[in-house]
């Protein structure tokens, strides 16, 4: 038999029945049914998406839905049916149609509705399979933002902010609070996606070594090191659409933890359009147009502008600009069996960032910064469609090129204290160094050139069987970084931090960063009844590239499971309206792959000084050093995962919707810089003998007398060590327009909770001298990190009205922040182990170390720190209006925020904090040209 024949094992036989079946059901289901395409336009031949098609008849039953361009598709069994049209919750159309082979049906809807119900001015909160907020034109337009910060207002629990153009302006998502640079992951693992080409770069490497030192200077607030995309840099004039989804994304997108930015460019026709905005912070011009050949299936969209922006208007001497120009095209090809689509962007943004001192502070006059960042980037999509029904329906194949050229450039005068002295090797070793001139201007040079290359194929599979529809997403995507620039360049005679504890390395010698992945995705949808279920099933497996094979990433995959679902229930009316109710249930893992700082970090150099003899005569003088070099690369970082879970619940009555979302997060391994330690040993010469006005050379170490000496230090290195735990409500409910006064009320708002701390010990030590020396032990301690808990509510009440005979909108939003919490957990200030002089790890007994040297690691605590900070009620009034004229050839629009505010007053430690001015309005306008 051949079940028994060892040339057929059972793998090869069911691998041979699934081929088999599958080929059976396709060639069965081309045989019966035929694709049929539906377009649906309004009134004026305009496209009419979203409208709900159904096509019903004994005994099949098909919904779908028209796409951006009003078109849906279906294989449908011939046969006679009813069809139905609704749109916004009403039926606008209904009538008899008869299938007999693959045709294209057009219908022109009549205005049932006042077309004021399609001027949306907020997010709109998406009814998918994972809760996201759209962001259309016309809602950006009547914000009027300056950069893509200013969106997130429009999500659930986002308040307006005055603009922060001096600082890097990272995103956050369904979180709170303000935790510092340890806590970046979540901001770095949020993907920004322009037309479907990422603008995340893995080959950052733009930081000064004041940065790594973490020194408190405000300059390092520019740079965006681990901490995604600078929302400055991203202008909003030639957007058609954002997206931003929170929740668990399809398998198709990874290499993230928090979320996703899906923004899609303008494309098609547009008359000459111009737009200047000027207020209290900025000034901006940008101008745009599109082209349409329908002849030829092509579309040409370009667009410029330019921002000019302040942190302070009475401040000349600190800007911030940016520039950016888009050129897009498009290719449409329509063949008999099939359509292809080709697509092409090229984009440039400037950001140029920079500083200068008060002539009237710093009597020098030299000091200067600038963070100038250059971005060049050419994406190609390429879709293939088959019209007719078959088991392969499409493939995308995506490929982005990303060139930046990243500079800082910093003058800084320089006045040393001291005799300070310079260590300049850059081996292990004993060496002599160097006496600078007492003053000197030191002139210093980031230079960064990241190339980043991106590359994903999609390809779609549907099979249909029976009322089950079965949708198949398969492919893989490939990222490779690599920075080719020249790193830190400055005279090391003349270093801008003369405490630095590293040494210049061109960015050109790091390695490469790469990564792959493959996924696989069903989303199966069937009809039970009145009843509709919608299943979708991923897994996407991850891996890090071009390692070195004692990394523990190296070779391994990481999976992320996802998976959401969602029912639909049977519709009903109430009062003559259509109700639908729908629950969607989501959980999946996300995972983020360290970069290429995380992955390959500086080198650090201990320079311990042996011998400073700094003598009246510049020839008798000597310093002698001892360098030691570690490397701080941690070989054991894995990727940040992200664990999520969420519940939905969407229900509409006519053209009311609400949404509410329930959601958790938990991520206990995120990206941070830890303390680790290391054992030196050194010589510390004597001169007391010499004879400082006989001596006629430097001293000579090999005739002096020294003392052996053994110290610890700690330093930085990255581990997987941060917390950071998510959980809140969403919510947004939006009412339809009141005929009588043509006004919509939209109440949306958030409650988030949200936990950072350090899941791994850290080592400590005392600051206290002992004889002159450091303090000889280091303390490793259990929960020595603040654990924050924070919270807050924020709701949004907007009230816009549409006026279509004067063509006006005018908006007015009560942004409510009815408290903010921060509280402390109490820390743990006794070590569970100590490092003693030699590296050895002990245990710690507080016992047997009272009264002793070691009884100093016991850190006290201060129980007024964890007490809870509550801020009340914070209210805000902000009004917004939008006129057009001649036919909406001029538009002019006005906003004034913070034009009525309260902000409660509050206690803390029996004193009474009164907020009453401290935020005046804020004001602007601007002004739009389409010809």
């Amino acid at each position: 038999m051949v079940s028994n024949d060892p040339r057929f094992p059972i793998k090869t036989q069911i691998l041979t029945f699934l081929f088999l079946f599958s080929a059976f059901s396709t060639v069965h289901s081309q045989d019966r049914s035929a694709t049929i395409s539906f377009e649906v336009k309004n009134i004026h031949a305009g496209p009419l998406k979203d409208s709900e098609i159904k096509i019903l008849s004994t005994d099949h039953k098909y919904s779908i839905s028209t796409n951006d361009k009003g078109i849906a598709t279906a294989s449908i069994n011939p046969g006679q049916y009813t069809i139905e049209i609704i749109k916004n919750g009403i039926l606008e159309y209904s009538g008899k149609i008869v299938i007999t082979t693959s045709q294209a049906f057009t219908f022109s809807l009549k205005d049932k509705i006042n077309s004021i119900e399609e001027v949306i001015i907020t997010a709109k909160e998406s009814k998918g399979l994972t809760s996201s907020s759209i962001i259309s034109q016309r809602a950006m337009q009547h914000l009027q933002p300056s950069s893509f910060t200013d969106l997130l207002e429009l999500l659930p629990g986002g308040r307006s902010g005055d603009p922060v153009m001096n600082q890097m302006n990272k995103i956050s998502l369904r979180e709170t609070g303000n935790p510092g640079n340890d806590y970046n992951t979540s901001a770095m693992g949020t993907t920004f996606l322009v037309d479907g080409a990422p603008l995340n770069s893995g080959a950052n490497l733009q930081y000064t070594y004041d940065f790594l030192d973490k020194s408190n200077n405000g300059l390092k607030r520019r740079l965006n090191l681990t901490s995604g995309v600078d929302m400055r840099s991203i202008s909003t004039d030639q957007i058609e659409k954002v997206e931003i989804l929170r929740g668990i994304p399809s398998v198709i997108y990874g290499n993230l933890t928090s979320g996703i930015v899906k923004i899609t460019n303008k494309s098609g026709y547009t008359q000459w359009k111009s737009r200047f905005k000027a207020d209290g912070y900025s000034k901006l011009f940008a101008v745009s147009k599109g082209f349409e050949d329908k002849k030829y299936g092509l579309k040409i969209n370009t667009g410029i502008d330019y921002l000019n922006a302040k942190s302070d208007p009475r401040d000349r001497l600190e800007n911030y600009k940016r520039i950016t120009a888009n050129f897009a095209l498009a290719k449409e090809k329509q063949y008999s069996h099939s359509s292809f689509r080709w697509q092409t962007h090229l984009s440039y943004t400037g950001s140029l960032d920079g500083s200068k001192t008060d002539p009237d502070v710093d009597l020098s006059q030299l000091n200067s910064y600038e963070v100038n960042n250059h971005l060049l980037s050419l994406s190609n999509v390429f879709n293939y469609t088959k019209n007719e029904p078959s088991f392969y329906r499409s493939t995308e194949i995506q490929a982005t090129v990303n060139q930046r050229f990243d500079k800082i450039k910093q003058t800084k005068f320089i006045q040393l204290e001291n005799a300070t002295a310079f260590p300049l090797s850059r081996i292990e070793g004993e060496y002599d160094g160097y006496y600078p001139e007492a003053r000197y201007i030191s002139d210093y040079t980031v230079d960064g050139k990241p190339l980043d290359i991106f590359v994903k194929m999609i390809n779609n599979f549907q099979w249909d069987f029976k009322t089950i529809k079965n949708e198949i997403n398969t492919g893989f995507d490939w990222q490779l970084s690599k920075n080719w620039g020249q790193g830190q360049l400055f005279d090391i005679y003349k270093p801008i931090d003369p405490k630095a504890t590293f040494r210049p390395r061109p960015y050109r010698d790091v390695p490469a960063y790469s990564t792959s992945a493959l996924f696989f995705e069903t989303i199966s949808t069937a009809d039970i009844g009145k009843h509709k279920l919608t299943a979708a099933l991923g897994i996407r497996g991850n891996s890090m590239l071009n390692l070195p094979s004692d990394f523990k990433m190296s070779g391994k995959i990481y999976a992320d499971p996802r998976a959401n679902l969602q029912w639909d229930l049977p519709a009903f009316n109430i009062m003559n309206r259509k109700a639908q109710f729908t629950l969607t249930l989501g959980y999946g893992k996300q995972s983020l792959f360290p970069d290429l700082n995380l992955l390959y970090p500086e080198l650090v150099y201990k320079d311990i000084q042996q011998l400073n003899y700094f003598h009246s005569n510049p020839n008798y003088r000597r310093v002698n050093y001892k360098t030691n070099i570690y490397n701080p690369q941690n070989k054991e970082i894995e990727p940040a995962v992200n664990e999520k879970f969420e519940a939905r619940m969407d229900f509409s009555l006519g053209l009311h919707q609400l949404s509410v979302t329930v959601f958790r997060e938990k991520m206990h391994n995120a990206f941070r810089s830890m303390n680790e330690y290391a054992v030196y040993q050194y010589k510390k010469y004597d001169t007391s003998g010499l004879n400082h006005d006989a001596i006629t050379s430097p001293p000579d170490v090999n005739t002096l007398p020294y003392q052996d000496m053994t110290e610890n230090f700690t330093y930085s290195a990255q581990r997987n060590g941060s917390k950071i735990d998510k959980e809140g409500v969403e919510f947004q409910y939006s009412s339809n327009r009141i005929p009588a006064i043509n006004t919509r009320f939209t109440l949306s708002g958030a409650w988030f909770r949200t936990t950072y701390g350090n899941s791994l010990p850290v080592y400590k030590r005392s600051d206290v001298l002992l004889n002159g020396r450091p303090y000889p032990y280091l303390g490793l301690y259990n929960g020595m990190e603040p654990n924050s808990v924070n919270e807050i509510l924020n709701t949004n009440l907007m009230m816009d009205t549409y006026i279509p005979k004067l063509d006006l909108i005018f908006s007015s939003s009560f942004q409510f922040s009815w408290y903010s919490m921060r509280k402390l957990d109490p820390m743990n200030g006794t070590p569970s182990h100590y490092v003693d002089q030699n590296g050895n790890i002990l245990p710690f007994n507080p016992d047997t170390a009272k009264g002793t040297i070691l009884e100093r690691l016991i850190i006290a605590q201060n129980e007024n720190k964890y007490t809870t900070n509550r801020r009340p009620l914070e209210a805000n009034v902000n009004l917004k209006v939008t006129k057009s004229f001649r036919h909406k050839t001029v538009i002019v629009s006005m906003f004034a925020n913070r034009l009525f505010s309260y902000y409660a007053p509050y206690s803390v430690n029996g004193f009474t904090i009164n907020r009453k001015g401290a935020n005046d309005p804020y004001f602007g306008m601007e002004i739009n040209f389409n010809l």
